[in-house]
C-alpha cells in the first residue's frame, strides 16, 4: 500500500514532467503563508498557511477507520484547554499526524483582508513531502524531522541546498488537503452562512404567517356559526340566563355521555338473562255471555281466593303472573348516580359478577342481599 508521501512525489514526478497533466490536474490555487500576509495580495482563491508555530502536532498510532475517528482522541492526546480543536491525516495503515490548534489566538493574527479568503491548510500538509529545506522571511527555515514539518534555525542545517518560500509555494501541487477558513475564524459569519440563516427565518416566518391566517380565518367561522346559533335560539348575546343555560346544557351532555358510557360498559358484562319458573297454564274461561258491550264486567261464576278475571270491552284480561329468574331486574337513574340490581342464583356467578364489576367502574358500590347483586355507580 503506498503511503501519502509516495503518492504526493509521484503525482509531482507527473505534473512536472508532463505538461498537460499539469494543465488539467496539477493546477492548484496560490498559497499565501501566514508570516507574510500582510504584504500579499490576496484573492477568493487564496488559500491561507498556517505556519508550524501555530499549531501544535504528533504522530500517534491508532486503531480507528477514520480520520475523523483519529481527530476525536486529539484532546485525550495534547491534553490542552477546550478552545482547541483538533484535524487528522492518515499517514498509513493505523498510524495518523494529528493537528491541534487555537482558532482564538489564530484570529488575532489575520487581517480584515483574509474576509475573503474561504480556505485554510498546515504547512505539515504541504511540505511534508518536501526533501529541501525552505528559506523563510524571518531568517529560519522549514524542514521535515521524522514525517513532522518544523521551523528551526539555519545553524542546524545544512542550507546549500535550500529553496526559498516563494519558490516552494509555486510548485504544482495535486490532493492538496484544505480545511473551511470557517473553523478557524469562528468569529465571522460568511456569506454563505447568511443566506442560510436568511432563508430558514424566511421560511420559519412564512410558517407563522400561515398559520396565524388560518387561525384567524377558524375564528371567524366559529364567531359565525355562535352568532347563528344565538338567532335560532333567541336568547341574548349578553345575558346571565345564557351562561347559565349554556352551563345547564353542558352538564347534560356531561351527564348524558356518561349514561351512555355505563350503559355500553353493562351491556357488554357477562350477565345471562333467563326465566326459572315458567308460567303455568291458566283454566279455560267458560263462554260467557255479556250483558253489555260497554264497560268492564266481572265474570260470574268466580270463586273466592281465584284471582278476579274480568271482560274489557268483550275480552277477557287475566291478571299476569310474577315470574321468577335471573338477569338485570332493575336499572335506574336519579339525576347522580346509576342504580343497578342484578338476580343471580348460583354464588360463584354472583363472586365473578362482583369481581367484574369492580374492575370496570373504579368507583362502584356493590352490596349482596340474598341472591340479588346491587350496584350504584357515581
Amino acid at each position: 500500500m503506498l503511503s501519502s508521501f509516495n503518492i504526493k512525489k509521484k503525482a509531482r514526478f507527473f505534473c512536472t514532467k508532463y505538461s498537460l497533466i499539469y494543465r488539467f490536474f496539477c493546477r492548484s490555487e496560490p498559497l499565501v503563508y501566514i508570516d507574510v500576509l500582510e504584504q500579499t495580495t490576496v484573492s477568493s482563491k487564496s488559500i491561507l498557511l498556517l505556519s508550524p508555530n501555530d499549531y501544535w502536532v504528533m504522530r500517534a498510532k491508532l486503531n480507528v477507520k477514520s480520520e475523523k475517528e483519529a481527530a476525536n482522541y486529539g484532546a485525550a492526546l495534547f491534553d490542552l484547554s477546550n478552545e482547541y480543536r483538533y484535524e487528522a491525516q492518515r499517514i498509513e495503515k493505523d498510524s495518523y499526524i494529528l493537528i491541534a490548534y487555537n482558532p482564538t489566538k489564530l484570529s488575532q493574527r489575520l487581517s480584515v483582508s483574509t474576509a475573503i479568503i474561504k480556505k485554510m491548510t498546515f504547512a505539515q500538509w504541504v511540505f511534508n513531502d518536501q526533501t529541501h529545506p525552505i528559506h523563510l522571511p524571518n531568517g529560519k527555515y522549514l524542514t521535515t524531522l521524522d514525517g513532522i514539518v518544523i521551523e528551526i534555525d539555519g545553524l542546524y542545517l545544512n542550507t546549500n541546498t535550500s529553496i526559498e518560500l516563494d519558490t516552494a509555494l509555486s510548485y504544482p501541487r495535486t490532493f492538496l488537503r484544505t480545511a473551511p477558513i470557517e473553523k478557524l475564524v469562528s468569529y465571522e459569519l460568511s456569506s454563505k452562512t447568511l443566506r442560510n440563516t436568511l432563508i430558514i427565518l424566511l421560511i420559519l416566518l412564512g410558517n407563522l404567517a400561515t398559520i396565524t391566517v388560518s387561525s384567524y380565518q377558524e375564528s371567524l367561522q366559529l364567531s359565525k356559526e355562535i352568532d347563528t346559533l344565538f338567532s335560532l335560539s333567541k336568547i341574548p348575546e349578553t345575558s346571565i340566563e345564557r351562561e347559565a343555560i349554556l352551563d345547564s346544557l353542558k352538564k347534560k351532555e356531561k351527564k348524558q355521555l356518561r349514561i351512555r358510557h355505563v350503559s355500553k360498559e353493562i351491556s357488554i358484562l357477562p350477565i345471562e338473562g333467563k326465566i326459572i319458573t315458567p308460567p303455568s297454564a291458566l283454566p279455560s274461561l267458560p263462554p260467557v255471555i255479556p250483558t253489555s258491550s260497554d264497560g268492564v264486567v266481572l265474570i260470574p261464576g268466580s270463586k273466592p281466593g281465584e284471582p278476579n278475571r274480568l271482560i274489557v270491552d268483550n275480552t277477557p284480561s287475566i291478571p299476569a303472573i310474577e315470574l321468577h329468574g335471573e338477569g338485570i331486574r332493575e336499572f335506574s337513574y336519579d339525576g347522580n348516580g346509576i342504580y343497578i340490581v342484578i338476580d343471580a342464583e348460583d354464588a360463584n356467578v354472583r363472586n365473578s359478577l362482583k369481581n367484574t364489576i369492580m374492575n370496570r367502574f373504579k368507583h362502584a358500590q356493590v352490596n349482596e342481599h340474598n341472591t340479588q347483586i346491587e350496584v350504584r355507580l357515581k
